[in-house]
């Protein structure tokens, strides 16, 4: 059925919140460049004018500043600057793909530094001047920055997340802290989570985590159900996440208010006072070109925008020089548009009340049927037994339903579990029982949402019973007997071993909170020993074994050859205890075997590149040589020699061409291998808390900067 224009105006008013109202675009203008998602920021660099920067396709910086004031130049003015201005705007090359940008001002000085990151090099560049400030080498990549204050340091610092790693530099881009992190750091936000007045670090990273830093110290962290992709601090202890399955939402020290998703990606998320109430609200840029507000509290939509082509940037900046803020929006087309706080038009939404009238229509409506409906005298007193379960390769859900009921369907929700996080089970021959297979990816505690249709095998009117579970953090893991063959040589020389100086009861409350038992773990009056515990685990997704044993004292031994399940089990543990600090002893061959390896390829690597480095340094002296002579016979109109000095130089080009290849080969090579290394650290690290866990990564990057195999296997061992 096609629809008429009037009907279609109306399905459009339809689709908006009954509460949203719309804004006037403060003004609005296009710069005609393509602009690069997630590359936009601003900053004020003559420290009084809003100034627009924007990374954009070929690897340059565009610069866009309408009140710039003309910079009259003199004799003394330097002349290597690369930047020049044509008006309003400006470019700025940068040689290479940017991969990050970033503004902000180190010290005193009011003036902000323009931060732009590639896949090797970080520049700080002042625009007001026209000159480096630093130009840094970095291993790992730029793949986010900021600028700001840290609790921990004195001064404003860049801090820059990598493939692997988080750096922070100086002023002067001299490296002052270094870490590891599990995987690729995406986003960066600094804000006061503790509430202690001072900021800490929040990281979110390709692994789904989201961790708050404090120093050397990991205060707080979550795992999400897709790639973190943007962090944005708030007051009051709050800040705003979204994730690359479309998912944006809100935490508040730690606990989470609210979460929404949506098939398109969220590009950029920032915080602003867009209706003038002294409160902000979460501005969100999506993939789609929308960019909607939202309340922090509770998510709720209050402001609504629809752009003609993706979002590419969200700033916050004074562009209009009338002493407030505006919302800068800048699209991919290099459309920029800008709305002021409190420019919320007074005239209501057409037909809105009459919607909101319909909308209350249809739920009184529906909620007479519901209780004209007549409820069978079966259902009264009806239960669902609902059991949960380890086994055959899955956690498993059970539904059992009463005496002549059947388990018509069952809708369940569980973050990072199912494709689109929802499983509808529709059998075609309903039974009494249900069972549904869980498989989280990964360990972590995931809150399950069952609802269940039970009725007569015929019936029109379906009882509905709601309710919700929690899987428990190491559900993929099966509680078996002590294995009657013989435990692998690798099983027993692998492990790790802590001392927490705690009862064993307490131990057992744990295991019962963290696995799937049949019967609620207890230790038994009637074993040699009554104050031990031996459990023996098979994984469900490897079919690996694993042993946790603990006595009386406190030592706790965890036999297995994963050295990623024994850190979950320390830092899940440590948690649950509250510990603070504690030290391990590690001893994982494989893990070292690997490690040692790699690090030896990092030693090849670094000879090949520098053995490159002086092959391309000769050939480009040569070739200088050969084009003083080719201009020589040029002069002489020596039309011989001329063939023969350019045949000289297509070859030297060729072999220049092919070296850099095999360097850029080489150093692909080597940025991988120095990702596993960070990621076998980080390993290394949980299975440590506190400073135990700084001490080993500490030695381990100190014995990988020695190339130091020897020190790398002790600090994995004793931390």
């Amino acid at each position: 059925m096609v629809l008429g224009g009037k009907h279609k105006k109306y399905l459009s008013l339809l689709s908006y919140p009954f509460n949203v109202r719309f804004f006037m675009a403060a003004f609005s203008l296009n710069i005609h460049k393509r602009i690069e998602p997630k590359l936009v920021t601003s900053g004020k660099f003559d420290g009084s004018h809003a100034c627009l920067a924007a990374a954009t396709v070929g690897g340059n910086v565009l610069l866009h500043s309408p009140h710039r004031q003309p910079v009259v130049k003199t004799t003394d003015d330097r002349s290597d600057g690369r930047l020049s201005w044509s008006g309003e705007i400006a470019e700025l090359n940068i040689g290479s793909q940017v991969t990050s940008i970033c503004t902000g001002h180190f010290g005193d000085d009011e003036r902000d530094v323009l931060l732009v990151g590639t896949s090797t090099h970080v520049l700080a560049y002042h625009i007001e001047e026209n000159s480096d400030l630093f130009y840094k080498e970095v291993s790992d990549g730029t793949r986010c920055m900021i600028i700001g204050r840290l609790g921990w340091l004195s001064n404003h610092v860049a801090i820059v997340g990598g493939n692997s790693s988080i750096t922070i530099l100086d002023s002067q881009g001299v490296e002052i802290f270094w870490t590891v992190m599990g995987d690729m750091v995406i986003t960066l936000a600094i804000l006061d989570f503790d509430g202690d007045g001072e900021n800490e670090l929040l990281t979110g990273t390709s692994d789904y985590e989201i961790k708050v830093h404090k120093k050397d110290v990991i205060l707080w962290d979550t795992r999400e159900t897709a790639s973190v992709t943007a962090l944005a601090g708030l007051p009051n202890r709050q800040f705003a996440y979204s994730v690359a399955n479309g998912t944006i939402g809100m935490y508040e020290g730690g606990v989470r208010l609210w979460r929404v998703k949506s098939k398109h990606k969220v590009v950029a998320i920032n915080d602003y006072d867009i209706n003038g109430d002294g409160t902000s609200e979460l501005i969100t840029g999506w993939s789609n070109g929308k960019v909607d507000a939202r309340t922090c509290s509770s998510g709720e939509v209050i402001f609504k925008v629809q752009l003609n082509a993706g979002i590419a940037g969200l700033v916050e900046a004074d562009y209009r020089r009338t002493g407030r803020s505006d919302l800068v929006i800048v699209s991919t087309t290099g459309e920029v548009r800008g709305y002021s706080s409190g420019s919320l038009m007074e005239t209501a939404e057409p037909g809105e009340l009459v919607r909101e009238l319909l909308a209350k229509k249809q739920a009184l409506q529906m909620e007479l049927r519901q209780r004209a409906a007549s409820v069978p005298s079966m259902y009264h007193g009806t239960k669902l037994a609902v059991s949960l379960v380890a086994a055959r390769g899955a956690a498993r859900l059970g539904l059992a339903a009463g005496p002549g009921l059947v388990v018509h369907c069952a809708v369940v929700f569980a973050e990072g579990v199912f494709e689109g996080e929802t499983l509808v089970s529709h059998p075609n021959h309903p039974r009494g029982e249900l069972e549904i297979e869980l498989r989280p990816s990964k360990n972590g505690t995931v809150d399950i949402h069952v609802k269940a249709c039970v009725g007569p095998p015929d019936a029109d009117l379906l009882q509905v019973f709601e309710m919700t579970r929690q899987l428990p953090r190491f559900c993929m893991y099966e509680v078996i007997g002590r294995p009657q063959a013989i435990i692998s040589q690798e099983l027993n020389e692998s492990g790790v071993i802590i001392e927490v100086a705690e009862r064993p009861q307490r131990i057992a409350l744990w295991l019962n909170q963290s696995f799937i038992f049949v019967e609620e773990f207890e230790l038994r009056d009637d074993s040699p020993d009554p104050s031990s515990i031996e459990l023996w685990l098979r994984g469900l997704r490897d079919n690996k074994l694993h042993c946790f044993m603990a006595n009386h004292s406190g030592k706790i031994n965890v036999r297995t050859e994963d050295s990623s399940f024994a850190g979950d089990i320390v830092q899940s543990l440590s948690m649950y205890l509250g510990l603070r600090e504690l030290a391990a002893e590690a001893n994982f061959p494989l893990e070292e075997s690997k490690m040692s390896d790699a690090l030896e390829r990092v030693k090849g690597l670094k000879e090949v590149d520098s053995r490159l480095q002086a092959e391309a340094a000769g050939g480009a002296t040569l070739l200088k040589h050969i084009v003083i002579r080719l201009e020589d016979a040029r002069i002489l109109e020596d039309m011989a020699d001329m063939r023969r000095r350019v045949c000289q130089l297509k070859n030297i080009n060729g072999d220049l061409i092919r070296e850099h290849e095999i360097g850029m080969k080489s150093y692909k090579e080597l940025a991988k291998t120095l990702k596993e290394l960070n990621i076998a650290v980080q390993r290394v690290a949980r299975l440590r808390v506190g400073k135990a866990a700084t001490n080993a990564v500490t030695r381990c990057r100190n014995a990988i900067q020695d190339e130091n195999v020897k020190a790398l296997v002790l600090a994995m061992r004793h931390g």
